[in-house]
């Protein structure tokens, strides 16, 4: 046995039984295992926040923390009133509080004055004559700002902690904001990565020798306030603190009965001159239900101005020498400039770093540090670190959040259209299985064996990275499910055309063997292959969301395949080959339209002009369809009204769209609301969006009545018990609102930056690999004509099938769409170049035997792939109708684009004088 055998067989036993393992451990471990595949939100489902912004913390800090009373007061006001009527317009009511205490008390205050929203940091919008209107509209717009900032903070910071495709939205005309996520075990580690402010200071402190005294005076307060034997010096645990830096060492149950003393007026009031600007913060660290009590310096006046996080430009961990881990902090040039002042300053003592008003370090500095860099040190476990080190460098939020409220949801796709979906996949794979045998013969059984592994090394090494598996990431199996039979079809297209001339045994072996080298067909899997892989690895850096989720399957399908095609394939003939002595490729009742197909010689670029006209059609009636017509767009971009529904019974969400799509008709086409499962299984989450870009206040009531009467058996209550809104309701809605888009801008924007560069990654890997520009520059028109075609028909078309909608499974789709296309025409053109360096031919003969050399793969790949999308469309239900209608014009699009338009862009490029002469590639 050869050594390259040997090496095939261990590397595919050690990734079967690991695979296996993962596999079997994720289907029958009852545990919450370690590693698992977590499926995506639209496969299973997850946890919905609704995060709250503090409009008060926002208006402080709008005022550079103002203290004047009348301020306070309306903010007391509007709290109050929040609390009443959560719908309530929070700042109209705080300027109306305002003006009213004003006016009360008979002042001359305005909303303008220095001492409120007209100081120094605002003057550039707002002075001392500005009207209370002008001051709403600044706010107003400083408001939405300041959401639009944490709505992006919040993003970064769920991408950084490893979630795939999270639905963040914003509920419109409030301060809300709705967060999906799936995959969550710890929900108590996101809420804390989530609430977090991130509010970093650096700031000096007091010794408990300089505090002890004051310590002393306020212990004879302690019986006034609290009912227990111990004295609040005897709380503190003086004797067991180990360092200075501290100044107590309290047990957990008293932290809240030393808080509550400190902060009281008899503590407050008792404080001497030199500790006017002391405060008291707790350590960070649960050391065995021990606190540490630090006091620090805080001025309130230059806090603003001090050293802060907004310095700070990249945190890091490091390890020490006993693998204890540090948190490095380096700052830009104005931090680095104060952290040389401070550290001169406090030479020899000890300075607290304050994350979110905790300690976490207290270092003596010993040495003025002028290169700004810092450590934090905290005894940090690894996942402890890596969320610091991702809320520091996603930024601090603007004000505090807060999450109003948790609730288990449902999958998007509906756990009826899931189970359809898997079995049309099966049925799928079952025809697959039985086209390759009934067209190769015995070599298609083995192709279907390495299929059959690959889709155990796919999920098994998905499994082991603990990956979320989502509907864009099945399309990237899809895709690299087709790229590896594709492959096969390849090796075996080569070896019948290596066998036509040679007869004997030996020459048969030799076939095989020449086809799996770069002469052969390795080329062209390899180019094809790797051009995708190169896609898939530039969306995945570049991508967010559902087109990362799509690149990370494709790069791991991509990988698995090359092996399998190229190594495992081959083990299996070489094997069948030293055993039987014989193998055929062909079944016989096929030979002669085989024989036809392989044999057709046409003259493709002479129609090269019908082809530039067809697509000129083509994709100028799109373009003209996207101006006039625009696009059925999803839920997912234009965002919709948001209705939980309590009904008195176990409900099948799809049944309930069903019936809603039948009342909800507009402009003559029903829309389809998402039905989700929320919380309990009786109540359900119903997102439309019906009449969406209508905003007087009777569409809810329209929609409300729509929905009430179809759903009329589920409600043994009349229309007004159904629509009111209260507390410990029974029956009807619970809530109403209007959620923002899932796909914000800045992903599109993102999305749209992530396929530039992969087309100009493409183009210069083509350029690299087939030395002349032309053959790049026709990959990427072919890949622009079958996107904007693709887009065309779902622009012009969907008026008559409302089921052509834009969302993020039509992403998935046009990626998929994108990856088939430029591996369809990567092959063609490794053809082209391997005739070129075989035969003495002018260039046109070059290119029009390259393309028909390539037409047995072509159809026979294409074949399959459509019969896979037109089995998944027929038995996966309505939700994927979609997708598939995409991917079933896309792959035919594409394949027409690889045989018509690229090499004729390849042609019609080259210079004129270059038509006559020899055509080669090196």
């Amino acid at each position: 046995m050869r050594v390259k055998n040997f090496f095939t067989i261990f590397v595919t036993i050690i990734l079967t039984t690991i695979c296996l393992y993962y596999i079997s451990y994720n289907i029958f471990s009852e545990n919450n295992q370690k590693k698992t595949l977590n499926l995506g939100l639209d496969l299973k489902g997850g946890i919905s926040m609704i995060l709250d912004i503090s409009e008060k913390d926002l208006l402080k800090t709008f005022t550079e923390n103002s203290k004047n009373f009348f301020f306070l007061k309306a903010l007391e006001n509007a709290d109050n009133k929040k609390k009443e009527d959560p719908n309530a317009d929070y700042l109209s009511f705080f300027i109306h509080s305002f003006n009213q205490e004003i006016q009360n008390k008979k002042l001359n205050i305005r909303l303008s004055s220095p001492i409120l929203f007209g100081n120094k940091s605002n003057i550039e919008n707002i002075d001392s004559n500005s009207s209370d209107f002008e001051v709403e509209r600044f706010l107003r717009k400083k408001i939405e700002s300041s959401i639009i900032s944490i709505q992006n903070i919040l993003r970064s910071r769920i991408d950084k902690f490893g979630i795939i495709q999270p639905n963040i939205q914003r509920i419109k005309n409030s301060n809300r904001i709705l967060i999906e996520l799936s995959g969550i075990k710890n929900i108590d580690r996101i809420k804390n990565i989530l609430e977090k402010k991130a509010e970093l200071y650096f700031l000096e402190t007091y010794s408990l020798q300089e505090i002890i005294s004051y310590f002393n005076t306020i212990n004879k307060f302690k019986n006034k306030h609290f009912k227990i034997k111990k004295s609040f010096i005897d709380l503190l645990n003086i004797p067991l603190i180990k360092s200075s830096n501290s100044v107590g060492l309290v047990h957990i149950k008293y932290k809240k009965i030393i808080s509550d003393f400190l902060n009281s007026s008899e503590a407050i009031n008792a404080l001497p001159y030199h500790l006017h600007n002391v405060k008291f913060l707790w350590g960070a660290k649960n050391l065995d239900n021990f606190f540490q009590l630090f006091a620090i310096k805080i001025n309130d006046e230059e806090i603003s101005s001090s050293l802060n996080g907004d310095m700070v430009t990249h945190a890091y961990k490091s390890f020490g020498p006993l693998n204890e881990i540090s948190i490095n902090i380096k700052m830009n040039r104005e931090g680095t400039k104060k952290w040389k002042i401070f550290t001169e300053k406090n030479m020899g003592k000890s300075i607290a770093i304050v994350l979110d008003n905790l300690v976490y370090t207290v270092p003596v500095v010993q040495s003025v540090i002028p290169n700004g860099i810092s450590q934090i040190y905290g005894h940090f476990s690894i996942q402890e670190s890596n969320d610091l080190i991702n809320v520091l460098n996603t930024g601090k939020l603007p004000t505090s959040v807060k999450i109003l409220q948790t609730n288990i949801i449902g999958p998007y796709l509906g756990n009826e259209s899931i189970q359809k979906g898997i079995l049309s996949f099966f049925i799928a794979l079952f025809f697959i299985f039985i086209w390759m045998f009934f067209y190769y013969s015995i070599p298609g059984l083995y192709a279907d064996i390495v299929l059959f592994f690959n889709i155990i090394f796919i999920f098994g090494i998905l499994i082991s990275m603990n990956t979320v598996l989502t509907f864009p990431g099945i399309a990237g199996i899809i895709l690299t499910l087709a790229m590896s039979m594709d492959a096969n079809i390849l090796i075996y297209e080569q070896i019948k055309e290596n066998i036509k001339n040679k007869v004997n045994r030996l020459t048969l072996t030799t076939s095989i063997n020449n086809s799996y080298t770069l002469q052969g067909a390795l080329s062209s899997i390899i180019d094809g292959q790797i051009t995708t892989l190169l896609c898939g690895i530039i969306l995945f850096y570049f991508g967010i969301g559902p087109i990362r989720g799509f690149a990370t399957t494709l790069i791991i399908g991509i990988m698995v395949s090359m092996f399998t095609s190229i190594c495992l394939g081959r083990l299996f003939l070489e094997w069948h080959l030293k055993k039987y002595k014989k193998i055929s490729f062909r079944k016989k009742i096929l030979i002669f339209v085989l024989n036809n197909i392989q044999n057709v010689k046409y003259d493709f670029l002479s129609k090269r002009k019908w082809s530039y006209i067809i697509s000129c059609i083509l994709i100028i009636s799109s373009i003209f369809s996207f101006l006039l017509k625009g696009f059925n767009m999803g839920l997912d971009f234009s965002g919709g009204r948001s209705y939980v529904i309590l009904f008195d019974r176990k409900i099948i969400p799809e049944k309930i769209s069903e019936v809603l799509s039948k009342t909800f008709i507009e402009n003559g086409k029903p829309s389809f609301p998402r039905v989700q499962t929320y919380g309990d299984e009786k109540q359900l989450k119903i997102v439309t969006k019906y009449k969406i870009w209508e905003e007087n206040n009777q569409i809810d009531e329209i929609i409300l009545k729509k929905m009430f009467f179809a759903l009329k058996t589920y409600f043994p209550i009349n229309f007004e018990n159904f629509k009111k809104i209260k507390k410990n309701k029974s029956l009807g809605v619970l809530s109403i609102e209007k959620v923002g888009p899932v796909v914000a801008t800045d992903m599109t924007h993102k999305a749209f930056i992530s396929i530039i560069v992969s087309l100009i990654g493409i183009f210069t890997y083509i350029f690299i690999r087939f030395k002349k520009w032309q053959f790049g520059l026709g990959a990427i028109i072919s890949l622009i004509h079958d996107s904007i075609i693709v887009l065309g028909i779902f622009s012009f078309f969907h008026g008559k099938f409302p089921v052509l909608e834009i969302d993020q499974t039509f992403i998935a789709a046009l990626l998929t769409i994108i990856g088939y296309s430029i591996n369809d025409t990567v092959i063609v053109y490794d053809k082209i170049r391997n005739i070129s360096k075989k035969t003495s031919s002018l260039m046109k003969d070059t290119i029009n035997q390259g393309i028909c050399n390539s037409l047995t793969r072509t159809i026979n790949t294409s074949l399959i792939t459509l019969l896979v999308i037109s089995i998944i469309f027929l038995f996966g239900g309505k939700i994927l109708h979609s997708f598939m209608i995409a991917l079933f014009i896309g792959i035919s699009v594409g394949t027409y684009s690889s045989i018509f338009i690229a090499p004729s862009i390849i042609y019609d490029c080259l210079k004129k004088n270059k038509k006559n002469e020899k055509f080669f590639i090196y």
